[in-house]
């Protein structure tokens, strides 16, 4: 059905600007959820010199920024008004073009979460992000265009979570998925990316001890039979399961490997490789110890079973996403050590320790590994038999926000920076 809530939009349509060089970052950590961007460069110093515009935002956030054609899209907050705004700027001088904003209320949430913590997600014209309408206790996925008209909303419904919402959608084909498992139960959807009515939705009823706040991944199957695609989703109360992305139908689950949260989101390992063959790793939050972090193999012949491969014995992450080329998997820990993992069998090749945490997920681009650390220090990494630090650069977070947590954009060889209250584009000149 779709949603009643009353949206307070301000439309600031200030310019229209012809596309840029070409190039998307539809969604969050890029294409397909990969975190790899092979072909593009982007400095190595982030500075001064290599700083091609910066604007600022009138409120903080998390949420990642996406990218499609010249066109930037990213959220902010106004905790003191109540409010949530999707902000769009040019790409290539970060000129304002439009704004919108939604009313989200009076509303709690953990100290390191905010209300604009979800990553908005991209398709051709078509722009959606999720919100909490605190006056109605409904999630909302709202939908506009790329010129911010509006298009349609869509109650997700109620939600239960000690740490606040962040519901990532993604979009297949014109599908918009969302995952919403909280404590309360919930379902996983696709939604008509011009209409938003439904087309499946999955319930998965069982209460949950906890929220999960990982991204779905949408995996090709490799088996003759059966969809093409598949939708892969991970949480407390069902584990990890695998559902035809044309029906929601299941098609393979492998419950009961989770106990705590899950945020790591699901990454197909071997994607990288050319090989018919996948690897899915996931992992969930464990008190007092190494968290949980597994390779599953999924099936793709129908009835199949899916199998766990490996499991990561130490310095698993709880936060940050791995990224994998299909030769080597990078493994970022929460608390700064480095991993570079062989993918098939989980053993790993080196570590690094790093100074601070991590919560920003890890990103490929141009065959180097760049990390972001909470404390805004942006890590330029060759990886090959070990880590080599090539450049650490200081962000300098401005004191409306306490950590750096967003996970950056990269299109049109530049990286686009969410820092606190503040939006950066870095290239070379």
């Amino acid at each position: 059905m779709k949603g009643t809530a009353l949206i307070s939009w301000v439309s600031l349509l200030l310019l229209e600007s012809a596309a840029g060089e070409g190039g998307n970052w539809p969604r969050f950590r890029g294409p397909d959820g990969s975190g790899v961007a092979a072909g593009q460069e982007i400095p190595l110093e982030l500075g001064e010199s290599t700083r091609a515009w910066s604007v600022s935002l009138p409120g903080p956030g998390s949420s990642s920024p996406v990218v499609w054609d010249n066109r930037v899209f990213v959220t902010s907050e106004d905790r003191a008004r109540g409010l949530v705004r999707l902000h769009c700027f040019e790409a290539k001088a970060g000129t304002p073009l439009w704004r919108k904003e939604v009313k989200v209320g009076a509303y709690l949430t953990h100290k390191m979460n905010n209300t604009a913590a979800a990553t908005p997600a991209l398709a051709e014209d078509l722009v959606v992000f999720s919100w909490y309408d605190s006056s109605r206790k409904v999630a909302v996925l709202s939908a506009c265009s790329h010129e911010g008209r509006d298009l349609w909303n869509y109650d997700i419904g109620e939600f239960k979570g000690a740490h606040g919402l962040n519901i990532v959608p993604v979009i297949h084909e014109g599908s918009v998925i969302i995952a919403h498992l909280h404590q309360r139960g919930g379902y996983v959807a696709s939604l008509n990316g011009k209409t938003g009515e439904p087309e499946w939705k999955r319930l998965y009823p069982r209460p949950s001890p906890k929220t999960t706040y990982m991204t779905p991944l949408i995996r090709r199957r490799h088996g003759a039979d059966g969809p093409e695609y598949e939708v892969v989703v991970s949480s407390t109360s069902i584990g990890v399961r695998g559902l035809n992305v044309e029906n929601g139908r299941e098609l393979w689950s492998l419950p009961d490997v989770f106990n705590e949260r899950c945020i790591v989101s699901p990454v197909d390992i071997l994607a990288g490789s050319g090989e018919k063959d996948s690897l899915l790793t996931v992992g969930c939050k464990r008190e007092g110890g190494n968290n949980v972090f597994l390779a599953v193999r999924p099936p793709d012949a129908s009835g199949g079973k899916a199998e766990v491969v490996w499991q990561l014995e130490n310095n698993a992450p709880y936060v940050p996403t791995p990224v994998s080329d299909g030769k080597t998997l990078y493994v970022l820990a929460d608390r700064g050590v480095l991993q570079a993992v062989d993918p098939r069998s989980g053993q790993p090749k080196w570590e690094k320790k790093f100074q601070g945490n991590f919560y920003a997920s890890p990103l490929l681009i141009g065959g180097r590994l760049f990390c972001l650390s909470r404390d805004g220090e942006a890590y330029s990494i060759e990886v090959d038999k070990e880590a080599r630090v090539l450049a650490i650069s200081d962000l300098r977070a401005g004191d409306e926000v306490t950590w750096v947590d967003a996970s950056p954009a990269v299109a049109h060889n530049s990286l686009y920076l969410r820092v606190g209250a503040r939006l950066d584009c870095y290239r070379r000149k």
